[in-house]
This record gives structure tokens, sequence and C-alpha cells, in this order.
């Protein structure tokens, strides 16, 4: 458990100790000493003895036992004490400042300097290319930094921090989630709160890349008034940043068998100006050979980046397909963990079955029926023409009965259909009884509410102004004209071609070619498909739907209006298509484009309900992209047999992260909302991240979600040793690259504890028989050499 650092001003801590030493409380002052007590001492002694007629030896040994004397004599004077004090004992303290900040998950390459390189592998717990920052620091202070400190006597306080500091108890307390890198707020506060503390030194380790907070310099001159050297310690490479990276835009979690797959990314460079164009690959990636190459396009690396949209072939393959994009990495690149991303698509077999109600049979009806009844053997449809006579066959698809009625309940349409296509219907026309009218309209509404894809394609007559005030106008992707009056007001005897909203990215929906200036050729360009003639204004898209496809020049107070608009509500998909003449498409091309837009739009729909797999089993995450220090909400919408809210107190489902390694998770039923349940979850490293639903061994349903750093710890990570190395200079500290952490020791020699006087005690040194014992010792052996040498 980490404890704020306001709980750790506490009362200084400090041993009481006792010291003895022995002092002259009459002595004179040292030169006095020197130059007139010891020389008069020797001249006594010289004319005690200097003339008499000994040996030399007897002389030397006579003088010294004279000088001695006196020497005994003198100290005797001065009063020798013993003094016996009591003292408080402050151990030196160092404050350890490890950077916790979401970019020390980085991984650098250390390509430009071998000896560097060689330092930090032997920090490293594997190859030193997959280590992170984090693990390094850790490393190092574990097994050079603390060890030594403690050995020297020193107390180490060790704090982690991103945007503030917080106490450690140890490395392992590392989580490397932080959302900035304050430096200067890590060493003001850790400084403030153990004021009164013997503090004598400041260590930081970070790559020193500040992003927010206090200014390094006004922290360091914080540190500097109070007397405490801050060291430094960059962690990661430092060379000047040279980093080619890839972040992913989107991408499908879910596709049908027999779909192309569309992948979008965007794609960096910094530091990559002398670089021409990059290769950015699209493969797919299995366990058990090498990546197949799908995909691949140049793009030039530039610091506000490309967006690069690359698409899979269709290819007759189910389950779990595992992709990568990637870039190779370049000369003397300072980062490579960034030059690839990596998904799973979850591809299903399951036959779409469509629902198609028209009100008449105009051309459009007609070309889109022949089109679902033949063209793609994944699609069940049965259609019904209100228009028909009772004795009427209604068409379906050959394994199908022709439908007697239009299906008006919640449960007919759940069991039987993934996508309904409503032509110029009324809706209380399908039936004599207007409550039908009522009862297919709440049925549809439920149905897309479960996950279901609804198509509303304009007529002149009852599409969309039928729907007005009815539950789907909530439906819709755009907002309507509640008066009615809005309607269209071009001369039908001009064609116009519609122009893409995105035509460099356009919505898989719209994409009828792989390249994107063909595919723009092809809707508006001369040459390309034929145009409409007429179309059903509204007012315009509503907030969160995405439009396709305008107008090319008919506009209102909001733009030209939309032809084309997708949207969600909540978990199903629906379209309104404001024309009504795709099936003029196949002049030129045949059926080509005409069925492959049909197609894409009725896939797209469908995989509200299909991306699961069950579709009583709903798995999500309200993002696809979560920051490192956010929590991930998961959601399971779960039905029963009935297709009716499960009524279940939980939900157990299973997640992974990069390394692939399961790990169990029990969803919690949310109180007034039957069958939704809900948990959070917290992830420890960036990356791509899955979850998914089991049943009887089976994987139903399943959700992809990224995690990734922070965006002010994303937008540069490289370090800064500049800014540490500022820090240090102003501070007296020394600055140190990890590699050369061995370096910094030198800066704690040890024994510098302080220590503060509580008593003291003193006893005469001299009023012992000790002295006595040792003046009589002194006089004896110099009387006896004497009587020796015959000296009276």
């Amino acid at each position: 458990m980490t404890l704020p650092l306001a709980t750790m001003a506490q009362a200084v801590e400090s041993q009481a100790g006792t010291s003895e030493s022995l002092r002259l409380l009459d002595v004179p002052p040292l030169w006095v000493v020197v130059l007139i007590v010891f020389p008069l001492f020797a001249v006594i002694t010289w004319l005690g003895y200097g003339k008499e007629n000994i040996s030399t030896p007897a002389r030397a040994v006579l003088s010294a036992l004279r000088f001695a004397a006196f020497a005994l004599l003198f100290v005797v004077i001065s009063r020798p004490v013993l003094v016996e004090r009591r003292e408080e004992v402050y151990p030196a303290e160092v404050m350890v400042l490890v950077d916790d900040s979401a970019s020390m998950r980085r991984k650098d390459s250390y390509s430009g300097d071998a000896k560097t390189r060689d330092a930090l592998a032997k920090l490293a717990p594997g190859p030193l290319g997959d280590t992170t920052r984090a693990e390094l620091v850790e490393r190092a202070l574990n097994d050079e930094l603390l060890g030594t400190l403690a050995s020297r006597g020193y107390e180490v306080k060790l704090f982690g921090f991103a945007e503030g500091a917080t106490a450690w108890t140890s490395p392992d307390d590392a989580t490397g989630r932080g959302a900035g890198t304050h430096v200067g707020d890590a060493v003001a506060q850790v400084l403030a709160t153990q004021r009164g503390r013997y503090v004598t030194d400041v260590v930081v380790l970070s790559d020193g890349r500040q992003n927010g907070g206090l200014p390094v310099l006004e922290a360091a001159r914080t540190a500097g008034a109070a007397g405490v050297p801050v060291h430094t310690v960059v962690v990661g490479d430092t060379r000047p940043e040279r980093n080619a990276l890839i972040e992913l835009v989107e991408a499908p979690n879910s596709a049908l068998e027999g779909d192309e797959i569309a992948v979008a990314v965007r794609v960096l460079g910094r530091g990559t100006e002398d670089v021409g164009l990059a290769q950015v690959l699209l493969e797919e990636v299995s366990g058990s050979g090498d990546p197949r190459l799908l995909s691949e396009q140049e793009v030039a690396l530039t610091e506000g980046g490309e967006r690069v949209v690359l698409v899979a072939p269709p290819e007759a393959l189910a389950g779990e397909r595992r992709f990568r994009v990637s870039v190779p990495t370049l000369p003397g690149e300072t980062m490579t963990d960034d030059n690839r991303v990596e998904f799973s698509v979850h591809v299903s077999t399951a036959m779409l079955r469509v629902l198609y109600v028209d009100g008449y049979p105009r051309w459009e009806y007609r070309y889109l029926k022949n089109m679902l009844l033949r063209a793609d053997k994944k699609i069940d449809v049965q259609c019904f023409l209100l228009s028909a006579t009772a004795d009427f066959p209604q068409e379906s698809s050959r394994d199908l009965p022709p439908l007697a009625r239009v299906p008006t309940s919640r449960q007919e349409l759940l069991d039987n259909y993934d996508v309904v296509i409503l032509g110029d219907v009324n809706p209380y026309a399908i039936s004599a009884d207007p409550a039908d009218g009522e009862a297919f309209l709440i049925a549809l509404r439920e149905f897309v509410e479960a996950g279901g894809g609804l198509l509303f394609q304009a007529g002149e007559y009852d599409n969309p102004r039928g729907y007005v005030q009815t539950p789907l106008e909530d439906l819709l992707p755009v907002v309507l004209d509640p008066t009615g009056v809005l309607s269209f007001e071009g001369d039908t005897r001009n064609e116009f071609n519609p122009v893409l909203e995105d035509p460099t990215n356009p919505h898989e929906i719209v994409r009828l070619h792989g390249d994107v200036q063909t595919n723009q050729t092809l809707w508006e360009g001369p040459g390309g498909l034929r145009g409409f003639y007429w179309y059903s204004p509204v007012e315009r898209a509503k907030p969160g739907a995405e439009v396709l496809l305008r107008h090319p020049a008919h506009e209102n107070n909001h733009g030209r209006y939309p032809l084309l608009t997708v949207g969600y509500f909540p978990s199903g998909r629906t379209m309104f298509f404001a024309v009504d003449a795709t099936w003029m498409w196949r002049y030129h091309y045949g059926d080509r484009y005409h069925e492959r837009f049909w197609r894409n739009a009725i896939r797209w729909l469908a995989l509200g309900r299909l991306k699961s797999g069950d579709r009583r089993y709903r798995l999500e995450t309200p993002r696809t992209t979560y920051n490192l220090d956010e929590r991930v909400a998961l959601e399971a919408r779960v039905l029963d047999e009935d297709f009716r809210p499960s009524e279940r107190p939980s939900q157990d489902v299973a997640w992974s992260g990069p390394d692939g390694r399961p790990n169990p998770l029990k969803l919690l039923a949310v109180p007034d909302r039957p069958g939704v349940y809900r948990a959070a979850l917290q992830v420890d490293r960036p990356g791509l991240y899955r979850a998914w639903i089991e049943v009887a061994g089976e994987r139903i349903s399943s959700t992809e979600f990224e995690v990734v750093l922070p965006s002010r710890e994303n937008a540069n990570p490289s370090p800064d040793p500049e800014a540490l190395r500022v820090l240090a200079a102003t501070t007296g500290g020394k600055a140190v690259g990890l590699a050369n952490v061995d370096d910094l020791v030198d800066e704690f020699p040890g024994d510098e504890e302080r220590r503060e006087p509580i008593s003291s005690r003193l006893d005469d040194a001299w009023d012992h028989w000790g002295t006595l014992l040792l003046a009589l010792g002194l006089l004896s052996a110099e009387w006896i050499l004497r009587k020796r040498v015959e000296l009276v």
C-alpha cells in the first residue's frame, strides 16, 4: 500500500548516543604551547644535561625523561578532564525519486553507443531491446544504488513520481501509468514534506522529459537554497530522437467470411527529415509460421503523420485472424517498440438473414431483390411487397418459405433476421389493422436496440416522411423536417453524382475499389457510376452519425444535403440512403459495383448482431483505445433463450494482454438494467487487449481494445538529458546516465550523520592514582639513571 506524502511528515527520527573525550580545560592557546612552553622545557632540559660529561645515549635518555616530567606537569596544570557527552544522532537521509510516468514503459534501441549498450545489457533481465526503462531502473536501484547507500550509513527514502510524488516501500511499487512527468513538482514536494529532517542529497532517476508542473529550474533553485544537492540519472536513449511510429486509427474487431478487412493507421516520423518514403506493411501473423504479406503502401514520414488505409483481400477463412501493420526499423532509430501494431478480427461464418419490405415494385426493389436472391451465397433473404395481391407468392431464398405477412413481433425479428431493409413503406400499411403497424414499429426499435441493422431507403411517397413522430424517428441517423415542407425541389431531368465525404479514407460501405483515386472517380468523376435524378432531402445528420455521401451542390444552413448517412442506436446500426436508383449503376459495369455496394452495406449493418458469434451475447468496451492510466470498462449484454434480458447476478469473462495469457474476470449485474453486466479492468502495460465470453468451452463473444501511453507522454517520449543536467548543476549535484550509475556512488562517502548534544559531565582526569604513579615513575627512572652515570 502506498501512502500519501503528507503522512510521512512525522517527528524527526534519531538515536540517542554517548561519547567520551579527554579535554584540557586550562590549556593556553596552541601558539603559546608551541612557541613558548615546549621550547622553554627544551632549554631547561638542555641546561641540565647539555654540559655534563656523559655519553650521548645517556644524555638523550635523561633529557627525554626530564622533558616528559615537565610535560606531565604542564598537562596536570592544564587541568585534564574526561568529558562524557550524551547526544542525538541524526542519520543522513537520501531522497530517491523514480519516474513512474507512462514513458518509462518505452523500450529504447541504444544502438548508437556500444559501451552504453553493454553496460545496460548487464542490468537488463532479458534482451536489452525488449527491456523497458522502468525495468532497467528497478535493476539499477536493487543492484547498484540502494544497497551501497545503506551500507554507507544513509537512510534512503524512496518515492515514485509522475504528476506528483508518492512514497514507495520498494522499487517493485512502480506502475508506469503516470499521465505526465512533473520533475519540478516532485523535487519541490519531497523537499517541502521532508522539511526538518536531515536530508543530505536527492537523487532523481527519470527520462527528464518534463511535460507539465513547476519548471525544473525553479525547483533547482529551491533545492539549492535548502543546501541540498540534486543528483540526476537520465534514463533512455539520449541520442536525438529518430523514430518512425504507427498509431492504430480504426480496425474492425469482427468481419464476415469473404469480407475485405480494412485497417486505418497513422504513420508518423520524428527526426526523419532525411528519410524519403517508408514502406507500410499489412501482414497476417500466426503462431505456426512466418507472417504473410497482404498489402503494402509507401508513405512519407512527417511529424503531422499520414493516414493510410490498408486492405486485406477477401478470403474464405473463419475464426480469429491476427494482423500486424508495421514499418521497417530505420538506421539509427532510437525507439522501435512503436514501429508496429497488432490487432485481431473475428471472422464469422454465419449466414446473413435479411428482411426486405417495400411498398410497390419500383425499379430499385426489382434489381435489389434479384441481387439479394442470387448474388451472395452468404445472404438469406425474405422479401415482402405490400402492393402485391394476396395470391402473389412473396419471394425468398431457396431454403426459406415465402412470407404470408410482415413479421411484427420483436421475437420474430430477433429469431429470424440480422438486417431489415425498409423501402418506400408506410409502416401502417403493412396490415389492415393499424395496431399491427404500431407493433411493427416498436418491434423494429427493439430489434435495433438488441444489435440489429436497419436500413431506410428513401422513396417518393413514404420513406422517410412516414416515420416522423414514430418510434423509428429516433433510430434514423438524420434529422427529419417535422413540418413535412422540406421536399425535392430540383429538376428530375438533371443527373448528379454524389461526392464522398472523405475520399482519401472512404468508409467500407462506399469503398468500391481498393485504390482511393479510382474509387473517387467511380463515385464523382466522368466515366464513373451513373448518377441520380432525385433524392429525399433531410435537415442534417444527427450528432454522432457519419455522413458518407453528400449532394454535390444543393445545401441548406447546415451544409450540403447528406445522401448516405450511418449511425448507431445504441448497439444496433442504422443507415439512411436518400436516393432510389442504384440499379442504374449496372450501366457500363454490369452487377459489379451494384452488388459490391449493397453487399458492403448489408454486411456492415449485420455486424452489430454477428460480431459476437452468438446473437444472445454481446461484449464490448465504450472505446477502442484507452490511456495506460485509465480503467477499462467492460460491458456485457446477455439475453436468455427467449431473447429476454438475463437475470443472472454475474457474468464470467476472460481477458488477455499483449502476452496472450488468459485471465478471469467477473462482471456484475447493473442495478435497474436487466441483462447488462459491467466491470472495470486496470491493465499494467500498453498494447492490444482482448476480452471474451465462453459458453461450453466455445468463444462466442469477444471484443478488443488498445491501451496506449497517455497523450502527453506519447507526444515526445525521448529523454531530455539537458534538463536533468541543469537541475544537477544548479544544486551542486552530479548528472550521470543510467549506464554510469556507479559513478554516482563517489558522491556518498558515508559518515555524514549529524550529532547534537543533550548533556555532558566532567571528571578530573589528573586526580587519579595513575597520574601520581606516572610522575613517580618518570622521576625515579631519571634518579636511577643519574646514579648509573655517576651524577649527583
